[in-house]
């Protein structure tokens, strides 16, 4: 087991050579199991650099920005200044690479540095990487974040940047034990990011804990507004179909979770949810998906089919099929359930919806990324989300999720870092 705590609060109180000897000691011993990041020739000397630059820039210590000198691993479907860009493909990197975008010049003004771009599954939709659960080596890490959350897991980054199509943030959280954060849909612009499906792709981050994601979420996310309660959420948790999304043990250990919370002064409900049973089972997510994955790669497919793996070939083809009228319902849909669900809120008194963040513990082998039953619903609304690391099976870790309203992303924060707070309590 290699996983490790590294907060980003606590690194943050470190100076900037001993912030640099740990990352690099943690790496040295800890990359060559995991295999979180894309292989880079020289990355020392870049970073020594990079820091000397950043030291250069910020000579005064009073006036050095929140994340000065902080390694931040960044997933390799987003463009960074000096680094190619593969997104976990065979097509050659100068057809992909393309200009950094506002997330990651916002990561520059704030000081950080660029420990590398981790791994993510072709495309962000499928394929084997060599990535593997800090937690247990065996196990897969979860996709298409994979590098993203077993950096953060395996104590190497106290701080990643990940994306999120249909699960890609939560189930690599859940399954390597850490936080992960995917905030409301166009919260943070995707300028710079080599899409999937511009409908659901969602940047957002992995730390260890509730403190650090605030932190960076304070910082990262447009147009900040501080929030504060003095009272607890009410607690929603959805009826029907959804919930057979999770194993035995899953559903055993999400109750008693359950029962913990209302013994700590939390009103759980149990609610009938606004949409259709059939629609969350059924392949229209995924369709979708498909659909506009094979609009974006028009002009790449036509050129490099043959260097498509065959799990994105074939939803390449398949998306092909999908007429645009049908691309066109299921977007008109995103809206209709997004405020369905803001006002079965409303009229039920729900503050956040709460889940287990996967149906099972981290598969073993390296086929099965995760699954999207209880996270593609939510990304299609465009909501919010949080994995919250809080227990494990059989050595893995589970996540708990939490899920708030569009838009309301530091009311979530808020409320699930006082969820981590109870749990932490009892």
């Amino acid at each position: 087991m290699l996983h490790h705590d590294a907060s980003l609060v606590d690194f943050i109180n470190l100076s900037l050579p001993d912030r640099l000897t740990y990352f690099y000691e943690r790496y040295s011993r800890v990359e060559p199991f995991v295999n979180a990041f894309v292989s880079e020739e020289n990355f020392q000397a870049r970073l020594m650099h990079d820091a000397d630059l950043l030291s250069e820039k910020f000579p005064s210590h009073e006036e050095r920005p929140p994340l000065f000198g902080v390694p931040v691993a960044i997933k390799d479907l987003i463009h960074v200044e000096g680094f190619p860009t593969r997104a976990g493909s065979e097509l050659p990197s100068s057809v992909l690479t393309a200009s950094e975008g506002s997330m990651i010049s916002k990561l520059r003004s704030l000081g950080a540095l660029f420990a590398g771009k981790t791994v993510t599954e072709e495309f962000a939709y499928h394929s084997v990487t060599p990535t593997r659960n800090p937690h247990n080596l065996a196990h897969t890490p979860g996709g298409s974040s994979a590098g993203s959350a077993a950096s953060v897991a395996a104590g190497i980054c106290s701080l990643s940047v990940g994306t999120q199509t249909l699960r890609s943030i939560i189930a690599p959280a859940s399954f390597c034990g850490v936080v992960g954060f995917k905030p409301s849909y166009q919260r943070v612009a995707l300028d710079g990011v080599i899409r999937l499906s511009p409908s659901f792709d969602t940047i957002g981050f992995f730390t260890q804990d509730m403190d650090s994601v605030q932190l960076a979420s304070s910082h990262l996310l447009p147009d900040w507004r501080p929030f504060f309660s003095d009272q607890k959420p009410t607690l929603g948790v959805p009826n029907g179909i959804y919930m057979s999304f999770m194993s035995d043990e899953v559903r055993r250990v999400f109750e008693h979770q359950l029962q913990s919370l209302e013994k700590a002064g939390y009103t759980i409900r149990n609610v009938d949810m606004p949409w259709d049973d059939a629609f969350l089972a059924g392949d229209a997510m995924i369709r979708m998906v498909q659909g506009e994955m094979a609009q974006l790669h028009e002009a790449w497919f036509k050129q490099y089919e043959h260097l498509y793996g065959p799990s994105v070939k074939a939803a390449i083809q398949k998306g092909q099929t999908v007429p645009v009228e049908e691309l066109e319902q299921y977007r008109a849909g995103q809206i209709k359930v997004r405020m369905d669900l803001e006002q079965t809120k409303q009229k039920n008194g729900v503050d956040v919806w709460v889940s287990p963040s996967q149906g099972g513990v981290a598969p073993k082998g390296f086929e099965r990324m995760g699954w999207s039953g209880m996270t593609a619903i939510w990304s299609y609304a465009g909501l919010p989300t949080i994995s919250l690391p809080l227990t494990k099976i059989d050595g893995l870790p589970v996540g708990f999720q939490c899920i708030g309203s569009f838009g309301n992303d530091e009311a979530l924060l808020f409320w699930t870092k006082e969820m981590e707070q109870s749990f932490s309590a009892r």
